[in-house]
């Protein structure tokens, strides 16, 4: 009898979406646990071997005047509840009365949903309320009195909306939610990563269909018998190579923006798996270009983790085997375009060490190996797209070589191709996204040209487009850490605008967002990199605006550190962990008064601008970390000085003057205002009339 019945899952919906819930009920009691994981014990108890049976509500029922005496006591026999989310539910009565009483019964953690219609937390977002497709009790969570509080919730929603998860795997989603097995292996314990389980399944599906897709080939072919065996062999290798291209296109693309490298590298091993086994000699031209993709997502997510050498060997390794290749089929498309992405990603990483000529070098070869896609075929729009890509990335180099003026040219060249595809595919967020580049490199442009308004202008324009995706989809990492990176510059604008409150509150805002992205994805340096530059500036905006930065400082030390230790070549990484042990030298002399404490406060400083000066020194080209070198050679400077010692003072800042001086000589750019307004401290130390007075100087409280 019902009264006695216990239920794996009650699904709760409107009437409206009688429809999906009836084929969600279905599909749920269809499903069969993997036998591996039946009887393992679970957050929630033993897992079973299927969620039947599922309590299926009758929807809004209008004749019922109580909720219990309508479902009776299905809700309280319910391991699970399931919502399925749409406009209609948000504004059921009986929706909301249902989940508001399973969450006094069972807690918030066995509340799960699918979205069918609408969006989610609509609600936040001024003018589509109407859009709002979670009910309020599911939205927040309960107060200590089983009523609803202000807490916001973090719903666990499979989404069944067209372009989204799909059935199948919206039911694995819900799946994963009711077994509560294995998920810390792929999930954090928070909305982000629950919000991606169904991905997690499906890619744990992938690895394994194309690992006995490898083994299934293999012995087939060992065997090399009848005709049949042979064709069963093709059919195998054509499944692993369709499964390989899955992981590279749909799969990749929603897996990049919620942060999850662990998963895609987890596929990545795999799939070079399946290649070694069974070596190049049997791979046609589309099996080694999917190769060469292959290593570059693989190369991708080990110079992401920090591993500069490891990401180097896959990249040189694909660009070997796309150059052989190309060269015994010199004007196939497709192998110029494969040759094409593989010198981009070694041009990438050269410019990620501060291998500015080697960059150069690399993304020129692109350039021209793209301009020629467009001689074989001009009317190929995806061939004038990647010539807009390789022209973006040389003038990155450009840029960071103080070539503005060239810069300007080859940005303007490829933001008008942005343009143009962004405004076809307005729904498209990678033509958003590289819309939104184009105008943030536009804006470094400006700033080295001196013209800070045009390049503010560009910041809001890029910070727009941002706000357009998240506004869409909230978790997408790469327009959260973007977003942080356009928050960081606009500060900087700010700061040399006098500026220093407004900048920390624009940095303290980017650090939230750094650090929630480290917390989806410690091992990502690329997010502890934007965390070490975040902070440190967000220090220096703190000391500006006479605040405290201890805390800021101390953060952007320890990820800098980290950063530094697993590279100590690393160019920038090496720079931002002087910065940060500089800001610390600065806050522990501001705290004391007498020159003898200053001096020793500043101290560290002296071995500090050894290295750094020698480092800047060959590395002529790079101004940020000429400016840092010469900031310690100031400090050191002064902590001579206030100990008396005047020769080693005026020594010291010699060689900070003169490496500004080579760094203003390495391009035709002026300095930024950061290292204009340190040539100025420098000069006016270096022409004090006596070293006596200049020492009085620096004794005073606040003197910089």
């Amino acid at each position: 009898m019902e009264s006695a019945q216990r239920y794996r899952a009650f699904i709760s919906y409107s009437h409206s979406d009688e429809k999906w819930a009836g084929w969600l009920h279905r599909a749920l009691e269809a499903y069969r646990v993997p036998s591996r994981l039946v009887g393992r014990e679970t957050s929630f108890g033993p897992a079973p071997a299927s969620f039947r049976p599922i309590f299926l509500d009758r929807g809004d029922l209008a004749a019922a005047a109580d909720l219990k005496a309508r479902v009776g006591g299905a809700l309280e026999r319910s391991d699970f509840l399931i919502v399925v989310c749409s406009p209609a539910a948000a504004h059921s009565r009986w929706v909301n009365d249902e989940i508001l009483e399973f969450k006094r019964l069972h807690g918030e953690a066995r509340v799960l949903s699918v979205v069918v219609a609408g969006e989610p937390l609509a609600s936040e977002w001024r003018g589509h309320e109407q859009l709002e497709c979670f009910p309020r009790a599911l939205r927040f969570r309960l107060g200590s009195d089983g009523a609803l509080s202000d807490e916001p919730a973090e719903p666990v929603a499979a989404d069944l909306r067209p372009g989204r998860d799909g059935r199948r795997a919206s039911v694995l989603k819900l799946a994963a939610g009711m077994l509560g097995v294995g998920l810390d292996e792929f999930v954090r314990r928070d909305a982000q990563r629950r919000h991606n389980r169904l991905i997690v399944l499906l890619a744990a599906s992938l690895v394994g269909t194309v690992a006995m897709s490898a083994l299934t080939f293999v012995a087939v072919a060992e065997r090399n018998e009848a005709q049949a065996q042979r064709n069963e062999a093709q059919s195998q290798r054509a499944q692993a190579e369709g499964l390989i291209e899955f992981m590279l296109g749909d799969l990749k693309d929603k897996l990049e923006p919620v942060g999850r490298l662990d998963v895609l590298d987890a596929v990545g091993k795999r799939a070079m798996a399946y290649y070694a086994a069974q070596g190049q000699r049997g791979l046609d031209a589309a099996s080694l270009g999917r190769r060469a993709r292959v290593l570059h997502l693989m190369g991708d997510l080990k110079q992401r983790r920090g591993d500069l050498a490891g990401a180097l060997n896959l990249f040189e390794e694909a660009a070997k085997s796309t150059g052989q290749v190309l060269a015994q089929r010199p004007n196939d498309p497709q192998l110029i375009f494969d040759h094409a992405q593989s010198l981009y990603w070694v041009g990438a990483l050269a410019q990620k060490r501060g291998q500015m000529a080697e960059a150069r070098t690399e993304f020129e070869a692109y350039r021209n190996l793209a301009l020629r896609l467009i001689q074989l075929d001009p009317t190929n729009d995806a061939w004038r797209e990647e010539s807009a890509d390789a022209s973006f990335d040389l003038g990155v180099v450009k840029l960071k070589t103080h070539r503005a003026d060239e810069a300007a040219a080859n940005f303007n060249e490829a933001l008008a191709i942005f343009q143009d595809r962004a405004a076809k595919a307005p729904d498209d967020s990678d033509r958003q996204f590289e819309l939104a580049q184009g105008h943030g490199w536009l804006a470094d442009v400006e700033l080295a040209r001196g013209r800070p308004e045009a390049a503010v202008s560009h910041r809001l324009t890029e910070r727009t487009i941002y706000q357009a995706m998240l506004s869409k989809a909230p978790s997408d990492a790469t327009a959260n850490y973007s977003m942080a990176v356009n928050r960081r510059k606009l500060a900087a604008i700010l700061l040399d605008q006098g500026r220093p409150q407004a900048a920390a509150q624009e940095l303290a805002a980017g650090a939230a967002v750094v650090e929630r992205l480290i917390a989806l994805e410690p091992a990502s340096a690329t997010y502890r990199e934007e965390g070490a530059d975040t902070y440190v500036a967000l220090a220096g905006a703190e000391l500006a605006a006479g605040q405290p930065a201890a805390a800021a400082a101390s953060r952007a030390l320890e990820l800098a550190a980290g950063l530094a230790h697993e590279d100590p070549g690393h160019v920038k990484w090496r720079m931002q962990l002087g910065q940060a042990r500089l800001l610390q030298m600065e806050i522990a002399a501001a705290g004391v008064a007498s020159p003898g404490a200053r001096a020793a406060a500043l101290a560290p400083a002296r071995a500090e601008a050894a290295e750094l000066l020698q480092l800047a020194a060959a590395q002529p080209n790079d101004r940020s970390l000429a400016a840092v070198a010469a900031q310690a050679g100031l400090l050191a400077g002064d902590s001579a000085a206030l100990a008396g010692r005047d020769d080693e003072a005026r020594l010291s800042w010699s060689k900070a003057q003169a490496v500004l001086d080579a760094a203003r000589a390495a391009g035709p750019d002026p300095l930024d205002a950061e290292s204009q307004a340190l040539n100025v401290k420098l000069r006016t130390r270096l022409g004090a009339t006596s070293i006596a007075a200049r020492r009085a100087a620096l004794s005073r409280p606040g003197v910089s």
